[in-house]
């Protein structure tokens, strides 16, 4: 159902963010500003002062700062009723994501430089984590604070600490699986990918793929999980945003995609005996 329709701009529309009361909408997009509005779609205020279009606009965790990610290659920083605070600059091509840490006081940011970097709120850069070698899309806080995750078109997704050592590296080794949005679980036990591959992707901490969510038409551009971890929403080329029930993957559904992945290796590896090699092969899923 669809609530309200007129939010309006002028150009495309990016970006748009709840702050975390749930009262004001953030959007912004290609006319280089930020609008607020309120639930009821009445416009609030107009942020301007980037020079190129806005990719994305995020709340701080106590939603009194606003962080706006840029193609004029800056990150800018506004209060509530639209004082531009500060602007931090560093990156060397347009920003693409920018994420508030837990508890507010650091900022990373995703940009087509292929890097991320973290900043403290006075503008200072902390850190500049290197290690893709293509744009990196999106970048999120694991929700205790202590790790970060990027997603990148090299089809990488990687994590990190805060001291810019890299952790580890999710990927499948296929180049066309460009990662374009990544998010940890609330319980921060489990990371979602989105890719080109018209595939939402389900990980562990320690890089093992637990599913595929396959239903996409189109390459999906963004995946978040719902707030209680029992849902993620997904979104792409194909026109449409997909609710996945994560209570309902089964055992089975597990055990078909590892199949799905095993069952060539299973059936021509010379290694193994013939009823290993038929493993997969029982209709079973």
């Amino acid at each position: 159902q669809r609530l309200r329709s007129n939010l309006e701009h002028d150009k495309a529309v990016w970006s748009a963010s709840f702050s975390p009361d749930g009262k004001t909408i953030a959007s912004a997009g290609a006319n280089k500003a930020i609008k607020l509005w309120d639930l009821n779609g009445n416009f609030l205020k107009t942020l301007i002062g980037h020079s190129d279009s806005v990719l994305g606009v995020s709340f701080s965790r106590d939603g009194k700062t606003i962080a706006s990610a840029s193609r004029d290659k800056t990150i800018k920083l506004w209060s509530l009723d639209g004082k531009l605070l500060k602007t931090l600059i560093g990156h060397q091509e347009p920003v693409n994501w920018i994420s508030f840490s837990p508890h507010g006081q650091i900022i990373a940011s995703a940009s087509d430089d292929m890097s991320v970097k973290l900043w403290n709120l006075d503008g200072t850069l902390l850190n500049t984590l290197e290690g893709h070698s293509d744009w990196v899309l999106d970048v999120s806080f694991s929700p205790d604070g202590k790790m970060i995750a990027s997603a990148s078109r090299d089809g990488k997704v990687k994590l990190w600490n805060l001291e810019g050592k890299e952790l580890k590296t999710l990927e499948l080794g296929e180049r066309t699986n460009q990662d374009y949005s990544v998010s940890f679980s609330p319980n921060g036990k489990m990371i979602a990918s989105a890719s080109r591959d018209s595939t939402v992707k389900l990980w562990d901490l320690e890089g093992r793929l637990l599913i595929k969510l396959k239903g996409h038409q189109g390459a999906v551009r963004w995946v978040r999980f719902s707030p209680d971890g029992k849902m993620i929403a997904s979104g792409g080329d194909d026109e449409t945003v997909i609710l996945w029930d994560l209570e309902h993957l089964t055992l089975n559904d597990l055990l078909a995609q590892g199949c799905t992945q095993a069952g060539d290796y299973l059936k021509h590896n010379p290694n193994l005996s013939g009823s290993d090699r038929t493993l997969c092969d029982y209709g079973l899923f």
